[in-house]
């Protein structure tokens, strides 16, 4: 057991120094593996025992044969490899899933040349696991998404993805095992519970957050419509004169700020706790309430709209995580 683990261990290692983390890889010597596939070792005892069974007859079509098929064997080995070679693979953005969920890496990949067409199936697993799925090079549409679970909230770097071909005549097989220069930002797993917030003071609102949702007081005025704002607030009629997307403006009670506040800052308790504020933040911003968050000492100001929603998912994820940079 203990061998084993160091083993992996120094196989770990040795990949990183070979294959460093990049987010564009173009494959090469360097970082392809190649050998013979179980098929492959058996066509070559095929040419093995054709030999000596022509040397022992003293048959020439037998060993005209057995040397055809290893000459084959030889000459596929070079064509796997340079169909493989002209390969280069791409990471695109990924997204950010919630703990539990698996994340969707999106791979691009492409040829290094325009003279250079890879072909045949291209199989991509997890490191160390079962082919995930193959794609035909040939009928190739991209990009590829490869599916990573998740488990837990927080940064989460991009598991070693292996790439293999058994082309052309599956008596090889190439591959690799990239490593990708990203990381998946998961966002706790959100927990269905009552929504609890806070005012400007810090004193629980008893009434619920309902007395705050801006759309539901008087009519002010229309603005031109933001990206991420609430549809119902959206000035259909004004939409159908052909005016173009515009917004209706409220006033009244709107104008009060609402907060959501983490109450736990430590012990077993606190990932229950952010797993609650993860659900209260998507039911209040499907609502098209204007609030905020106060993580400890990470404040994100009341707003509303797509990338506020983000912006307090991300805080959550990386509460209590050193500082990571995520667009």
């Amino acid at each position: 057991m203990m061998f084993s683990k160091h083993l992996s261990l120094k196989i770990t290692q040795w990949l990183d120094k070979r294959i460093p983390p990049a987010t564009d890889v173009s494959l090469h010597r360097r970082n392809i593996f190649i050998f013979p596939s179980r098929f492959g070792f058996l066509f070559l005892v095929l040419c093995v025992a054709l030999f000596i069974l022509g040397t022992n007859y003293q048959n020439n079509l037998i060993l005209i044969l057995a040397f055809f098929l290893l000459g084959l064997f030889l000459v596929s080995l070079f064509n796997s490899y340079l169909n493989f070679s002209g390969l280069r693979i791409v990471i695109g953005k990924v997204g950010y899933p919630f703990a539990g969920d698996s994340a969707n890496v999106p791979l691009w990949i492409e040829t290094t040349t325009k003279k250079q067409t890879a072909h045949g199936r291209l199989h991509i697993a997890l490191y160390g696991k079962n082919v995930q799925l193959s794609v035909d090079l040939d009928r190739l549409t991209n990009p590829v998404d490869v599916a990573v679970p998740t488990s837990s909230r927080g940064p989460q770097a991009i598991p070693r993805i292996t790439l293999s071909s058994f082309y052309p005549l599956g008596l090889f097989r190439c591959w690799t095992h990239l490593q990708f220069a990203s990381t998946i930002l998961v966002y706790p797993s959100p927990h269905p519970c009552s929504v609890v917030t806070y005012d400007e003071s810090g004193e629980e609102n008893q009434e619920g957050p309902v007395s705050d949702q801006q759309g539901h007081d008087d009519f002010h005025s229309l603005t031109e419509y933001q990206p991420g704002q609430p549809l119902y607030h959206v000035a259909w009629k004004q939409v159908a004169k052909g005016q173009g997307m515009i917004s209706k403006k409220f006033s009244g009670s709107s104008e009060r700020e609402i907060w959501l506040r983490l109450t736990t800052s430590s012990g077993p308790q606190r990932e229950a706790d952010l797993s609650r504020l993860c659900f209260m933040v998507l039911e209040l911003d499907s609502q098209g309430y204007r609030f905020g968050l106060e993580l400890g000492d990470t404040l994100v100001p009341p707003a509303q709209g797509n990338h506020h929603r983000h912006q307090c998912l991300k805080a959550l994820a990386l509460y209590g995580f050193s500082e990571v940079s995520h667009e």
